[in-house]
């Protein structure tokens, strides 16, 4: 007898009396084996999209650990899942059907500096790809930065460990107008995140030419702990010390 794999899938329905424009998800069982040939993976990888630990992915599908690694499997044959490590070199996958699109994205590059799970980034609804190459830490700390969001600000910390050519970053925040937000952000770093580089004095030196009234990172909020670096590079901190605490771990 052929056993069915049952699978909890989260349904959006819209209440069309009760609420307008609004959605209610609702937890229905569906088999596997009731969606056709690979079409189901794709089904399947667009409705959990996220990440995942092996055990996560169970309790989310109420499967067994062995069906769970054996989706898993499949997931990543259509090139659904991608695979990082969080603390203690835990396991991540991260499922989207977005990775089938291959390339590589800043927030994939992001991710592999990121020192834990929590600090882990979805990518965007438009997600940018680079073909060909994998775009390097300077553009992606760029870029993080460029999002102007808390959560980008924070994980745009961790980069800092990884930059090399402090030339490059420097251009390309010239570019995008942000020398100013990467300076003091670098300093954040410097007391939150072990292992930071030092700038080059260079570096310093022209941002400090660059300083012309106060700018935001994230529009209008700024921060209670790091009022000193505000108020040396004019740049308001988006961040507590409270949001930065996997940093200490």
């Amino acid at each position: 007898m052929v056993k069915k794999a049952l699978v909890y899938i989260l349904i959006a329905i819209h209440l069309i009396i009760v609420l307008i424009n609004s959605k209610v998800y609702i937890l229905i069982a569906i088999h596997l084996i009731m969606i056709k040939g690979y079409n189901k993976y794709e089904k399947l990888a667009e409705t959990l999209e996220g990440f995942y630990t092996v055990e996560t992915l169970c309790d989310r599908l109420k499967i067994s650990r062995n069906r769970t690694i054996y989706i898993i499997h499949r997931l990543r044959k259509i090139g659904a899942v991608k695979t990082n490590y969080g603390a203690n070199k835990k396991r991540l996958y991260y499922v989207t059907i977005r990775n089938k699109q291959g390339g590589t994205s800043y927030t994939d590059v992001i991710n592999s500096a990121s020192p834990t799970a929590s600090y882990k980034m979805m990518e965007p609804p438009e997600p940018h790809y680079i073909y060909g190459r994998t775009p390097s830490y300077e553009e992606s700390l760029v870029y993080a930065i460029k999002q102007k969001t808390v959560r980008y600000t924070i994980v745009s910390l961790a980069l800092f460990r990884k930059i090399s050519d402090w030339n490059l970053l420097y251009t390309l925040a010239k570019k995008g107008n942000i020398v100013r937000e990467v300076v003091a952000l670098y300093e954040v770093a410097r007391k939150i995140v072990r292992k930071i580089k030092r700038m080059p004095k260079r570096f310093l030196h022209l941002a400090h030419k660059d300083i012309d009234g106060f700018k935001y990172i994230a529009e209008g909020i700024s921060s209670d702990d790091f009022k000193d670096i505000e108020k040396k590079w004019k740049v308001y901190i988006p961040l507590n010390r409270a949001d930065l605490e996997e940093y200490q771990r």
